[in-house]
């Protein structure tokens, strides 16, 4: 089916004695879906991918039906699991994002709580499954039975639709879990949520949450200045970080490096002078490392930070030092990182997933702070491990 609207043919089609009866509607499947009292055995699903905008005819039609979802990909599922008789199957090739993530999780908890997950394949890369029509997330075909969850789940990954897949079955318990669903397609991927078993704590266990910049570049055009000034504070990018350091200003950064205005601007746009994580939200489709974090300290100047950046803070105000020191040897590190990948399909690092992750305790960030050493080696030792597993 193409990828670009609700309004296309689709068919259906049923085992009747010995033959196959076949029918093609030329409608809107979700009209007809939230009216047909058809019920089916199998349901194998390419829906397209576009937002629901709020309060829309769409949104409505399918809110009058209990499906409160973002995206028309997650309306398709929720209608194709109302469709299924109890045993039935429903086959969905889709983005990952409803797996994790506030946005889906109405959705993703009423689906579980009915449907038992058996099968998911992964592809290895963005760039070659639905390249060309732009699709920046990982893209994940699901088979889900109509009824509990199955004990075991078969895994299968490939690099793209013309690859050989890669299968192995592993405990259920290691994929679905009561916040989202993990997809650890190999053995490297099991080991690294293992691995985080270690971390214990939610930033909002340790006292700090985790917020988007406030400032939108285009929106903001007669605030940004290219050269200081009194009264000028620091405008800071994700291109600023490099090395995992923040450089401020930074020669090879095209955009403005500096923010200038009055109250109540500088009320609304700026943070209090201190100590931040900063966390880049966007990689690119094939970029080494999904997580890239920096500390910006500043007891000075306040700073202005870019749509592009989360930034991790305690109740608005900066952090303890060390404590940031430690965040970012922690972020940075490749065994996180590994665990992102398991955990997350997007290009993309959203606020909610930081909140959603685990992490060491502040003694043990402040530990990681004052470390000098090799960053799995100073996460090993504080966390007391005999060896890094995903390393």
């Amino acid at each position: 089916m193409p990828r670009t609207g609700a309004r296309r043919h689709w068919g259906a089609f049923c085992a009747a004695d010995s033959g196959v009866r076949t029918s093609l509607v030329k409608s809107d499947f979700v009209q007809w879906a939230l009216h047909t009292d058809e019920h089916f055995d199998l349901v194998i699903q390419n829906p397209p991918y576009h937002k629901i905008r709020s309060r829309s005819t769409l949104d409505s039609d399918l809110r009058s039906a209990g499906i409160a979802v973002p995206n028309i990909y997650a309306g398709f599922m929720a209608l194709g699991a109302l469709l299924l008789d109890a045993g039935g199957q429903q086959v969905s090739i889709t983005p990952r994002s409803w797996m994790n993530g506030t946005y889906f999780s109405h959705f993703r908890r009423t689906l579980l709580a009915s449907f038992g997950i058996d099968a998911i394949h992964t592809f290895q890369s963005r760039s070659e499954v639905f390249g060309d029509l732009g699709v920046l997330q990982e893209t994940i075909i699901v088979s889900a039975i109509n009824g509990p969850q199955p004990d075991t789940i078969r895994l299968s990954s490939s690099v793209d639709h013309h690859d050989t897949p890669v299968t192995r079955h592993v405990s259920a318990a290691q994929v679905v879990t009561n916040d989202f669903v993990f997809v650890p397609a190999s053995s490297q991927d099991a080991e690294a949520v293992k691995w985080m078993n270690c971390a214990r704590y939610t930033l909002a266990d340790l006292g700090m949450t985790v917020s988007t910049g406030r400032v939108v570049d285009f929106r903001s055009r007669e605030y940004l200045a290219y050269e200081p000034s009194d009264g000028a504070v620091p405008m800071v990018y994700p291109a600023n970080i490099t090395r995992q350091r923040v450089v401020h200003p930074r020669d090879s950064v095209r955009k403005p490096q500096w923010f200038r205005a009055t109250e109540p601007v500088r009320t609304k746009f700026l943070v209090p002078a201190g100590t931040y994580v900063l966390v880049k939200r966007f990689s690119a489709k094939e970029e080494k490392r999904r997580l890239v974090a920096a500390v910006w300290s500043d007891d000075g100047r306040q700073p202005a930070f870019d749509n592009k950046l989360n930034y991790i803070h305690c109740a608005g105000h900066g952090l303890d030092p060390e404590v940031a020191v430690g965040l970012a040897v922690w972020l940075n590190s490749k065994p996180v990182d590994d665990y992102f990948r398991v955990f997350s399909g997007h290009t993309q690092v959203n606020a909610g997933d930081l909140r959603q992750m685990r992490f060491p305790s502040l003694d043990q960030l402040r530990r990681l702070g004052e470390s000098t050493h090799d960053p799995e080696e100073a996460i090993r030792r504080v966390m007391g491990m005999t060896r890094m597993e995903a390393a």
